[in-house]
């Protein structure tokens, strides 16, 4: 159902006879799940001291959960575009930055994505919560932080897949379309995917190793005829990359404009090797 309205909306360009310029959704629990739709405005709407006319998430308010107490917001664009950002959608709660007490002493400037991120780096680099996490006799974690993308008919058949094999939440959706064919990230042109977004990490089961969701992610994706991006950790083979990301383009450009084979491979770049 989720799904189909997805497709209709983009379809339309509206819904219910009004017109919608923004559209993304997140779904919470199986059957929980929020699509949430903009219509930009050039009329400022009016407010009061009790109620202010737009709403204000960079303080103590998480946007994220607005969506699960709100029928309907009031955003600048300014803000709508940054909504996600002092959250880092749900993740600053590995931070402890939804916990109110946490979160009235962490300066309002450094509740940003790029903070998080050179904290999660030192974190990569030292390694002193996992440290922490073994002394404890915790199990290792394993690092899922993707964004994929599949039609959107197959949309509910990849969440069902993610919730029993994966068992992440929240998770995001995006509705998207390629306007021309790209050979090296070959989505069909004209057609609706829904992005997915998850990232966060999950406890690496006995006998498992490091990479094995994320491998897993990638099979389910391409079974399912979409794609994802390279943005964070890959584990492809060379064939399946080279299959899937259109390589043999990439190589006739990379004759003509590195012909002393200078620069890196993109698979290389983007593929761990462990």
């Amino acid at each position: 159902m989720l799904a189909k309205t997805i497709e209709t909306i983009v379809e339309q360009g509206g819904h219910d006879g009004v017109r919608v310029d923004g559209l993304d959704g997140v779904v919470f629990e199986p059957g929980e799940a929020y699509l949430t739709l903009a219509t930009w405005t050039d009329q400022a709407p009016t407010g009061s001291a009790d109620r202010p006319a737009a709403s204000d998430y960079t303080g103590m308010d998480l946007y994220f959960r607005s969506l699960q107490q709100r029928e309907t917001d009031t955003l600048t664009m300014y803000d709508y575009l940054w909504r996600w950002d002092t959250d880092w959608f749900w993740c600053s709660g590995a931070f402890g930055l939804q916990n109110p007490r946490i979160r009235r002493l962490w300066p309002r400037r450094w509740r940003r994505s790029d903070v998080y991120s050179r904290i999660i780096h030192l974190e990569n680099r030292f390694g002193v919560a996992a440290r922490v996490d073994r002394w404890r006799g915790k199990p290792e974690r394993e690092r899922v932080i993707q964004d994929i993308e599949v039609p959107v008919g197959r949309t509910a058949d990849f969440v069902r897949w993610f919730d029993a094999h994966v068992g992440m939440r929240p998770v995001w959706l995006c509705p998207l379309r390629a306007a021309r064919d790209w050979p090296s990230y070959p989505l069909a042109p004209g057609e609706t995917y829904v992005n997915v977004g998850f990232w966060g990490t999950v406890p690496i089961a006995p006998g498992a190793a490091d990479g094995d969701v994320n491998r897993a992610v990638e099979a389910e994706v391409t079974r399912l005829g979409g794609h994802k991006s390279l943005y964070s950790d890959a584990y492809y083979d060379r064939e399946t990359f080279d299959r899937l990301y259109g390589v043999a383009n990439q190589d006739r450009v990379k004759q003509q404009t590195d012909p002393d084979n200078r620069l890196t491979g993109l698979y290389e770049k983007a593929v761990n090797r462990r």
